[in-house]
């Protein structure tokens, strides 16, 4: 039974000094990636930022993972918004100096998203020892809920500063928001997991520690009924849908004729829908099939993005709304399983596992990102968009109906905390 009475105050002081965190990233974000879009528009360029943004979650994360479980949790949250700050502040003296050239927002990139790597495994796996089993769908309800207002206010503030003030003064509003999103942290109280191994100072030893927690990261994924079933299908789902999502911006200004601020209304249409899966989730007391809950919201995603595909240059409109129904389905999809493979880890394993799953999940993508940007200059970018979204449709529709793909869930969940935190 989960005693402790002050896990929502704890959770929402969490996510109070994330989501400011997460606002900052989301404006930088936007503001880099509209640089190249409007400096370059090549498809190729941004299919390059994206992998710049994908691959360390790729192939550092795992690494991540036993680091998660052992060490403090707050610290490494710390230690993130430090690194990502110094990294906007390089940016920002580089963009007064003129020095900036596309190669170097790649880095740029690539170095953000390698300090941020972390930041999804360690607040999933603080959540699962935070939040009660029988309110984790709630939570990660909320969570996709927050990410919403982020997709709703990121993507319009950065349109606004990016017509408003120069470039090189929007990189220093994500030093001011990490820094004001450290004082919530501060007071959390996340329980930390008991590890009885006995202490290896050095650091040959450390790192054949930590190899070992991999290795056993690895086993335990494989040896779950259904689940590397399950991930094989999100890593397919994934190939296909997250290059759409990267080319947005190109689709913006070169099929829509739009600009910065209509890339925002796009991104605020997308957090209003996660806002709007996450009250659906809310209000279910507790949902019958988790994963039935995801591929639903897979299905209606890859709705969404054929009808983003068929939009004529007139029909912006019918975008937005589309982008929209894109964003429910994302957190309907991604806010279930989170739920499920919370529920399913055991606490001292959840930095592994998360992190493994999640690699194991966007392994694909890169080649979905490699092919996407040549066959996007060429074929046109909104078939992309079509031939995505038919073949989810298809996918999903048939692993809805299969039994025995649901095997994962039938795994009884495992909670176990430390009672110290009680």
């Amino acid at each position: 039974m989960f005693l402790n009475k002050n896990w929502k105050t704890n959770f929402a002081l969490l996510w109070a000094g994330q989501i400011i965190s997460l606002l900052g990233t989301s404006i930088i974000q936007f503001s880099l990636i509209w640089w190249i879009t409007e400096k370059t528009g090549s498809a190729i360029l941004l299919s390059i930022a994206a992998l710049s943004t994908l691959i360390p979650e790729i192939f550092i994360g795992p690494f991540i993972g036993p680091v998660i479980d052992r060490s403090n949790k707050k610290k490494i949250l710390f230690f993130s918004g430090i690194s990502i700050s110094i990294i906007a502040l390089v940016l920002s003296f580089g963009f007064h100096q003129n020095l900036i050239v596309p190669w170097m927002i790649l880095i740029g990139l690539l170095l953000r998203s390698i300090f941020n790597v972390s930041r999804w495994p360690v607040l999933s796996a603080a959540a699962a020892q935070i939040v009660p089993e029988n309110h984790l769908t709630r939570i990660n309800a909320v969570d996709y809920m927050i990410r919403g207002f982020s997709n709703i206010i990121g993507p319009i503030t950065g349109a606004f500063l990016i017509n408003s003030i120069s470039i090189q003064k929007i990189m220093l509003t994500d030093v001011l928001l990490v820094l004001i999103g450290f004082i919530p942290l501060f007071l959390v109280k996340i329980p930390e997991i008991i590890n009885n191994a006995d202490a290896m100072p050095s650091i040959r030893k450390t790192m054949i520690r930590n190899w070992n927690d991999l290795k056993d990261g690895f086993i335990y994924v494989q040896k779950k009924p259904g689940l590397l079933k399950l991930l094989a299908y999100l890593s397919i789902i994934n190939l296909l849908l997250i290059p759409g999502d990267h080319l947005l911006p190109l689709m913006i200004s070169d099929h829509f004729g739009g600009g910065a601020t209509e890339l925002g209304m796009m991104g605020m249409a997308f957090g209003i829908g996660s806002i709007v899966g996450g009250l659906i989730l809310g209000m279910q007391s507790e949902l019958r099939s988790r994963m039935k809950t995801s591929i639903s919201g897979d299905i209606l995603y890859g709705a969404a993005v054929i009808l983003i595909g068929i939009s004529t240059k007139n029909q912006f409109p019918l975008a937005i709304l589309a982008w929209g129904a894109a964003g429910i389905g994302e957190s309907l999809s991604l806010a279930s399983l989170n739920a499920l493979l919370q529920s399913r880890t055991k606490p001292e394993m959840q930095g592994r596992v998360i992190s493994i799953t999640s690699s194991l999940i966007n392994i694909s993508v890169p080649l979905g990102m490699i092919i996407s940007g040549p066959v996007a200059e060429f074929f046109g970018i909104h078939q992309i968009y079509i031939f995505s979204g038919i073949v989810v449709l298809l996918i999903s529709g048939s692993m809805i109906n299969i039994p025995n793909f649901f095997q994962y869930e039938k795994n009884k969940p495992v909670r176990s905390f430390d009672q110290s935190y009680y």
